[in-house]
């Protein structure tokens, strides 16, 4: 939503809602006590908490109907309090009382009703428990260690104990418009289609610039001869009196922009777009290279850990075989015969 309409963006708003606030907690503090003072059911703090706590609930509200209709009950519900403290008390507090009533009805229907659903509760099924295990582990904060610094696949490889499925899957490197990424079987993720797709269009974006500043230049040199013709036939005299060669054997004056002419600042500016495409393509090449450490590091734990588990299987098959040979042929005294 655009800035001018978010109304927590509007400092009338901000102000309105704020000068509200505090005026209802300060008629709150003027209620006569009911109770002690230091009783967490006394009538002045259940009514600053409801006051917070409504305050707090319509905090993101955006609808300008529902955000007018919210300040006007607030006023309403502050002419109550003043009544009560100031004006009429015999009047105010029953109008108090009836609204707070009304409030703990509405709780106590809502924990019926919160109740009643709990009652309903199933635990979920068996097969739905590794999914559930994830999605707690996404959310959880404290798992997310990668950041664009240091990302969690740098972390590879991993020891086949905290191998999903206790199977190592060797990823294969691949370049995709000059973007090293590492391709594991299986579906790819939607965040990387996404990562990619935002650094194409970049090089796009950047290729577009470099044609319009190229472009650009071209003009901008027939303004530097334009300038020279001036100063040659007019005398137009410039800040400097420092000559540049024109690009039709002219002598080409610098403009007062500090020092250069107009084809040189469209130059410098197509200059610093070269060096940051140079940039990015100095970080692909050194990812490319950690990324491909990566892959090799996995064939090599791929090919150590297919040997062991050959090994292992055939000292099970041997295992076996000498197992199923001492039952067929079983040990017979001398005595016996």
């Amino acid at each position: 939503m655009p800035r001018v309409i978010v109304p927590q963006k509007s400092a009338a708003h901000r102000l309105t809602c704020l000068s509200l606030y505090r005026a209802l907690l300060r008629e709150c503090r003027r209620l006569p006590p009911v109770r002690a003072s230091d009783d967490p059911n006394n009538l002045r703090s259940v009514i600053q908490c409801l006051v917070r706590y409504r305050f707090e609930k319509d905090r993101d509200v955006l609808s300008p109907t529902q955000v007018c209709h919210g300040i006007e009950v607030g006023r309403g519900f502050l002419q109550i309090l003043r009544s009560c403290t100031t004006g009429n008390p015999a009047a105010g507090l029953p109008h108090l009382t009836q609204i707070l009533e009304s409030f703990t009805a509405k709780a106590e229907n809502t924990a019926a009703f919160r109740s009643r659903l709990a009652s309903f509760w199933k635990p979920p099924p068996p097969h739905r428990a590794k999914y559930l295990e994830n999605i707690r582990k996404v959310r959880d904060k404290t798992n997310h260690i990668s950041t664009p610094d240091h990302p969690r696949i740098f972390e590879h490889p991993r020891p086949l104990s905290e191998v999903k499925a206790g199977v190592r899957k060797v990823p294969n490197l691949i370049v995709t418009h000059g973007i090293p990424v590492l391709k594991y079987p299986g579906p790819q993720p939607v965040l990387l289609n996404r990562v990619l797709k935002h650094k194409t269009m970049w090089g796009i974006k950047m290729w577009q610039r470099h044609k319009e500043l190229e472009n650009a230049a071209h003009l901008a040199d027939t303004e530097d001869d334009w300038d020279a013709i001036l100063y040659r036939h007019h005398g137009v005299k410039y800040p400097s009196d420092k000559l540049l060669k024109g690009t039709i054997g002219l002598d080409r004056l610098p403009t007062a922009t500090n020092g250069g002419t107009w084809g040189g600042t469209f130059r410098e500016a197509d200059q610093e777009l070269e060096q940051k495409v140079q940039e990015r393509g100095r970080k692909h090449d050194e990812l490319g290279r950690r990324l491909w450490q990566i892959v090799m590091d996995e064939r090599e734990l791929k090919e150590k850990e297919r040997r062991e588990a050959k090994h292992q299987r055939r000292m099970a098959r041997k295992s076996a075989a000498a197992t199923m040979q001492a039952d067929q042929n079983p040990f017979i005294p001398d005595g016996s015969k």
